[in-house]
């Protein structure tokens, strides 16, 4: 009996070093970008996340305008995300996060000329600050052959600051269809 006792602890103490073995040897780390928006907008969109657990992880996304015409906007957004997938750290999730957003805006003032009949700009202010909110967004997360990631996701936040000062539109959003590489 004691013998059967042993063979049976040998055995299941073999499995769980091997389940633990295969855990440590997950990949952790997830990098994409979106080429989407790259072409479209153009805007740079990355994202980094470190994968906590099997259904957890933390990163930051960072949204960089690249048109020199268009106002200057970035806007950095570190999340937390939850998984609901059987895989590791893939499937639908939650995310909730902070958008840190900097901008600078210029605004013109307009006058109307009675005599000639035309506007004229009399002057033009240059406006650089700084906004911090709170958001939610849902997506999904899918690994093909355990490198290839592939992610769909967006979110919504209300940004806080003196809106009347700054002109800065209270809503702000993050938005990913990118791929990328698990390593």
């Amino acid at each position: 009996m004691n013998k059967f006792l042993l063979g049976i602890s040998l055995i299941l103490g073999t499995f769980a070093a091997q389940a633990q073995e295969n855990t440590e040897k997950e990949r952790k780390n997830d990098i994409l970008a979106d080429p989407i928006l790259l072409i479209a907008v153009p805007l740079a969109n990355v994202s980094y996340e470190r994968l906590i657990s099997q259904n957890k992880g933390i990163g930051i996304n960072a949204m960089i305008t690249l048109d020199r015409s268009d106002d200057k906007f970035m806007q950095f957004s570190p999340y937390f995300r939850y998984y609901l997938g059987k895989k590791y750290a893939s499937g639908f999730f939650f995310e909730g996060f902070i958008p840190v957003t900097t901008e600078e805006n210029y605004h013109y003032n307009y006058n109307y000329d009675d005599i000639n009949g035309y506007y004229y700009t009399s002057s033009v202010r240059k406006n650089n600050f700084i906004t911090v909110g709170i958001g939610f967004g849902v997506g999904g997360k899918w690994v093909i052959n355990d490198r290839l990631v592939i992610e769909a996701s967006g979110g919504i936040a209300r940004r806080f600051g003196d809106r009347d000062k700054n002109y800065f539109e209270e809503v702000t959003g993050k938005i990913m269809g990118g791929i990328g590489y698990r390593f």
